[in-house]
């Protein structure tokens, strides 16, 4: 608007009184300058506030920022008074670690061989209690660490497990160590909430049906910390995805190791990751991730980071740190994949 009003005195200041004619001339110019450079500052408006297909201006969102990698594991400090999530990168397995001020959650452990260096980086890092472990499903490369981090981290508050799949040894390994130690065992069901310090959690899906495959018994959880939001999928797929409605959220651990069977069109619509995490193996035997699930979290406008190629080539980690208003990312050079 500045540029209008010096416009109008250099246009105001250069008109002879003496030639009426041209001066008409000259303020038809000037308005019709005007109304151009109006549309253009309207067209510019149109195409910042999303009118023209580019995402409109949403302050209600969590800011993100990506920010350099970290070479060295003694660099990572979890003892500070913002949100931790670290996506381990456990080969073709899933494990998730975050801590919250005092508040600790592990949500699975990969393989039976990843077990004890889940344990051992936890420890490293002055992690010797965890509030709440989570077994998603009972596929081996969800629950085979369980047992260990059971047994050699020094208290569990509580297990959640979903019923299906009791029949497996990892499943009944898990559950002997929990009664062994005296675990509180938990089979959490839709709507069930909890907190790990100011963050709240809800179970958004845990089905429990017969023909229910294990993937589909997956313990969904959303965690939501003041502005910023997350949902950690298991291994769920289309069944679980079309079976309610879902709150957008600021970052998506992908379900499924980023299969085909996953990441519907119709689940990100809702959902509307702002970044989404694919825990999966480098050159994994199943192909995964899937192009097509690539695809469509593309089209959803999610950035995609993948444990497989953490740093664009090589298998890493990622550490989000958030205060509940902003949320950083670090590549972490680290591995605990106990196949490799």
């Amino acid at each position: 608007m500045y540029f209008l009003l010096f416009y109008d005195i250099f246009i105001s200041t250069n008109i002879s009184g003496s030639e009426k004619t041209k001066e008409m001339g000259r303020r038809k110019a000037k308005n019709k300058i005007k109304n151009w450079i109006i549309s253009l500052i309207v067209l510019i408006f149109l195409g910042a506030t999303g009118y023209y297909g580019i995402d409109y201006i949403d302050s209600s969102r969590a800011k993100i920022t990506s920010s350099l990698s970290i070479e060295n594991s003694n660099l990572i400090d979890f003892n500070n008074d913002k949100l931790n999530i670290m996506f381990f990168y456990v080969g073709q397995a899933d494990s998730t670690f975050i801590k919250l001020n005092d508040f600790t959650m592990l949500i699975d452990a990969g393989n039976n061989e990843d077990g004890t260096k889940i344990v051992e980086f936890l420890k490293e890092k002055g992690v010797n209690e965890l509030d709440y472990l989570v077994a998603t499903h009972a596929d081996e490369d969800h629950i085979g660490g369980i047992d260990d981090i059971i047994k050699e981290i020094d208290s569990i508050g509580e297990l959640f497990i979903p019923t299906i799949g009791s029949s497996g040894n990892d499943y009944k390994n898990a559950i002997k160590e929990a009664n062994d130690k005296g675990v509180v065992i938990e089979n959490p069901v839709r709507g069930d909430t909890f907190y790990l310090g100011d963050a709240k959690c809800e179970i958004m899906s845990a089905l429990e049906d017969e023909d229910v495959s294990d993937n589909d018994s997956s313990i969904v959880i959303e965690m939501t910390y003041n502005k910023t939001s997350y949902l950690f999928m298991g291994d769920a797929g289309k069944k679980v995805e079309s079976s309610r409605q879902w709150n957008r959220v600021d970052v998506l651990k992908v379900g499924h190791h980023g299969s085909n069977s996953s990441s519907t069109d119709d689940f990100l619509k809702q959902v509307k990751p702002q970044y989404s995490v694919i825990e999966v193996g480098k050159n994994n035997s199943y192909n995964l991730p899937n192009s097509k699930a690539i695809s469509r979290l593309e089209s959803a406008g999610s950035k995609i980071l993948r444990t497989d190629k953490a740093d664009g080539e090589n298998p890493g980690s990622f550490l989000f740190t958030s205060d509940g208003n902003t949320i950083d990312i670090k590549e972490i050079s680290i591995t605990l994949d106990g196949n490799s």
